[in-house]
């Protein structure tokens, strides 16, 4: 069976969805910073930051998209509610804690673990606080997001979210002269609970008939996700939180075009993400047919071909773009653009082949080799810096090849899994 039409229809509505939000963010982002370095480089780590946190909570919604989906195509309905209660109550508890955590903390966290101090520190505070409910907003955007993926509804994700997108440049644009770096956190809020408002007119009835049921289901849930978890954690301690710590002691002119370039590079790799997000809602299907090597073969050709196409388009158009977010932004950044493409372009890869892993309940060794790679790549970071050789080029680097090493353990360990599966039913 061809996968082809029917996983790009699922996954194109996704793609432009992501692509609209990250181009009109990035209107967004130019109002906010209002041509200046400190609001660019503060706003841009804090974005990054959350983030990476926001994926390592995400998780668990992670966990309720896999074990949700296999129990909805199974018909296995009473489960299939429990579970989605189960993961909303988790849901409002680790948004509310992030909340009290922002509030009190931000501005230490700031100081001592990214080094800010001055207007940066001040201008980064402010906006981490408003920032605070963020991760509440966002796993229930993802955990409402999951529902119209498991029914397959895609074409409501791009709307609502091209609509919060145009919300989020309006309301920078009045805001921001107004209030400065709030009205841009104020902005990033209200575009969120629009996408959470939104989402919920269509699934409420699938969670209002949730609420009914009994919620038996947290502790599967958080077992099943605390591997995703921490492998989330390693992940963005090594690529987000470390790598924008050793990049921000680079100094504000490469901060600055790291800020941009990562801008573009999110807009690259959203393919990667989407298509890898596909394999937990076809792989029931395909397993029943004995069509999964198609399928994942079919996710493989698609992810790159268009983020070739992201890729060439977002280099070519690196500089406009970087003065379009900053007049003080003067280098060119198209060399830098580039050599991040080429060197990240096992993302599809690794982003792929670990979903197809963890789809087949084999996230314990998805972690535990995740683990070994990043912590040997955080240590090569680390003692580069030590010994003042860290440059750009080196963190990117460094962060391809992890991508490489695992996409490569990854990619025989699933073949190993299909070769043993089929020795089983012979």
């Amino acid at each position: 069976m061809s996968y082809s039409k029917e996983v790009n229809r699922y996954v194109f509505p996704l793609v432009a969805t992501n692509l609209v939000q990250v181009l009109i963010g990035q209107i967004s982002l130019h109002f906010a910073v209002n041509n200046s370095n400190a609001a660019l480089s503060g706003i841009s780590v804090i974005q990054n930051f959350l983030f990476a946190f926001g994926g390592i909570l995400g998780a668990f919604s992670l966990s309720f998209n896999i074990r949700g989906a296999k129990a909805f195509y199974n018909k296995e309905y009473q489960r299939f509610k429990n579970l989605l209660k189960s993961s909303l109550l988790i849901d409002i508890g680790i948004g509310l804690s992030f909340i009290l955590f922002c509030l009190g903390l931000s501005r230490p966290f700031l100081k001592v673990f990214y080094g800010f101090d001055g207007q940066l520190l001040e201008l980064s505070t402010t906006y981490f606080k408003i920032m605070s409910p963020y991760i509440l907003l966002t796993l229930l955007i993802f955990l409402f997001s999951n529902l119209l993926k498991i029914e397959k509804k895609t074409k409501p994700i791009f709307w609502i979210g091209t609509l919060s997108s145009v919300l989020d440049v309006l309301l920078n644009y009045y805001l921001v002269p107004l209030l400065g770096i709030r009205g841009a956190a104020i902005s990033s809020i209200l575009s969120l609970l629009v996408i959470v408002l939104g989402y919920f007119i269509f699934v409420k009835s699938l969670v209002f008939q949730a609420l009914q049921e009994a919620s038996t289901s947290k502790l599967e849930l958080i077992r099943f996700g605390i591997p995703l978890s921490i492998q989330e954690i390693l992940e963005n301690v090594l690529f987000i939180m470390a790598f924008d710590a050793f990049m921000g002691r680079q100094g504000l002119r490469i901060l600055s075009i790291y800020a941009v370039v990562s801008q573009l590079f999110a807009i690259v790799r959203t393919p990667a993400f989407m298509y890898a997000g596909s394999i937990a809602i076809f792989l029931p299907e395909a397993r029943k047919k004995e069509d999964e090597k198609a399928l994942i073969a079919t996710i493989f050709r698609n992810s790159y071909a268009v983020i070739f196409i992201f890729a060439c388009l977002v280099t070519v158009f690196s500089n406009p773009f970087a003065h379009f977010l900053s007049d003080e932004v003067i280098d060119n950044v198209l060399p830098f653009t580039l050599y991040t493409v080429v060197v990240m372009g096992a993302t599809p890869l690794y982003e792929s082949s670990k979903m197809l892993l963890q789809s087949n309940d084999d996230e314990q060794w998805v972690l535990k080799i995740t683990s070994i790679v990043n912590i040997l790549s955080i240590l090569i970071l680390l003692v580069l810096q030590l010994m003042g050789k860290q440059t750009y080029q080196s963190l990117y680097g460094i962060y391809g090849l992890s991508l490489i090493v695992l996409s490569i353990l990854f990619i025989k360990r699933n073949s190993e899994k299909r070769v043993s599966s089929r020795k089983m039913t012979m």
